[in-house]
């Protein structure tokens, strides 16, 4: 133990950390589906060189034990590198309060991948996340989020036009003018707008019902179901009205994202093909549209058949979805395998956006566990930091800092 936490300490806090070779003894290695295995594993510069059943630790190697080496977690909802606080203005990207586009806006047009929670939530073992914006006034429809990488860099956007965004619910409902009627109205114009485009629009500019011109052109890609469209949305009747606009439009691929009810319609919804991101978490009825919540959800659309993926859709969760491990751990207490919870927030969402990016992360135990957390990571063979604002600030102003300036000058 005293081997763990001095070599965890070191990791964490010296910035060559990644030019040390650490041997893992007996360390559990989880493949892509989530499968678990026992091996000796080198780690150099954050990247694997050695992995066999019985290694020899190399000479001046750090030797770790009770590790764990699974690929990078996915969060498949946030708004991370939109935003670095709450608060609006010109630092606030999430969402367009007065714009006269909807989605046609783009999230990798606002990504800042220099925002000050990438940092902090790698630190969590995210090494890719769904960016989504919401909608603003007057629209359903939030824009076209992107898929990212937690790298830092500035070609970390992977997916541009990765899905289109769409509010319903009680959110949809507010946007659209006060009731679920008016927003599914919108909803389905707006299908109409995007299917007819070459018709519609080829004489007049304006020819939509509910669309711009350039908002149905960017809307077409997800009628035609060349990209998916994601949909919040949380109450069990909402669901199944979005059933039948599946129905209706075949060609929709959609992904529900909430789904407080989805264990009310989990059958109609593996039916329909439909996806779900949802919260293993969510079991308080916030709002009238999730009174129904319960924490079982999950074993609903598990035995159902539905393909999901899980998130941490409360507080702030979204902004900064650094708990996105406790999330699924919470998944494993209400009965679901150990393996398909972690798969759940990384090599399923994965390959929603086919996003084949070779990842690892060295954890310093289960990383489904709350108190557990990386200790090494690396993306496409690319050792990541594992420093954060967030650790500097704690060291610098920790009580055991021997530094003797005054605080602002250290």
């Amino acid at each position: 133990m005293r081997t763990l936490l001095l070599t965890s300490a070191l990791i964490l806090t010296s910035p060559s950390a990644f030019a040390q070779t650490l041997f893992l003894d007996d360390a559990i290695v989880v493949d892509a589906k989530g499968n678990q295995s026992t091996a000796d594993v080198v780690v150099e510069n954050g990247v694997i060189t050695q992995q066999a059943a019985t290694l020899s630790a190399p000479a001046g190697a750090d030797t770790v034990t009770g590790t764990w080496v699974t690929s990078g977690l996915f969060a498949p909802m946030s708004s991370l590198g939109l935003t670095d606080i709450g608060s609006g203005g010109p630092g606030n990207d999430v969402a367009s309060e007065s714009s006269s586009t909807n989605v046609s806006e783009r999230a990798a047009d606002s990504f800042n991948p220099r925002s000050i929670h990438i940092g902090n939530v790698r630190q969590s073992g995210v090494t890719h996340a769904l960016v989504a914006p919401r909608s603003g006034s007057g629209s359903i429809f939030a824009g076209t989020g992107t898929i990212v990488s937690l790298t830092g860099e500035f070609d970390s956007v992977l997916v541009s036009d990765a899905f289109v965004m769409v509010d319903l619910g009680e959110t949809g409902t507010r946007r659209a003018g006060g009731s679920r009627a008016a927003a599914m109205a919108q909803f389905r114009a707006a299908i109409d707008d995007a299917d007819g485009f070459f018709k519609r629009y080829s004489d007049a500019p304006d020819g939509g019902d509910v669309l711009s011109r350039q908002d149905a052109l960017a809307f077409n890609r997800a009628t035609r179901g060349d990209i998916p469209l994601v949909i919040s949305v949380n109450r069990a009747a909402d669901i199944m009205r979005i059933i039948d606009v599946k129905k209706a439009n075949r060609s929709l691929d959609i992904i529900i994202v909430g789904a407080a009810e989805a264990w009310e319609v989990a059958d109609a919804i593996a039916a329909n093909n439909i996806r779900v991101i949802m919260d293993p978490l969510h079991n308080l009825p916030e709002t009238f549209e999730s009174v129904g919540a319960r924490l079982d959800n999950v074993m609903f659309l598990e035995k159902a058949g539905v393909d999901f993926a899980v998130a941490n859709l409360g507080a702030l969760g979204v902004t900064k979805p650094a708990t996105l491990s406790q999330h699924a751990g919470g998944a494993v207490v209400e009965g679901l395998e150990w393996a398909d919870a972690f798969a759940a927030i990384s090599s399923v969402p994965a390959s929603w956006f086919g996003i084949k990016d070779k990842t690892t992360v060295v954890w310093d135990g289960d990383p489904l566990e709350v108190t557990s957390a990386p200790i090494a990571m690396s993306i496409n063979g690319k050792p990541q930091s594992m420093t954060s604002r967030q650790k500097a600030l704690r060291d610098r102003y920790n009580p055991t800092n021997t530094d003797k300036r005054p605080h602002k000058y250290r």
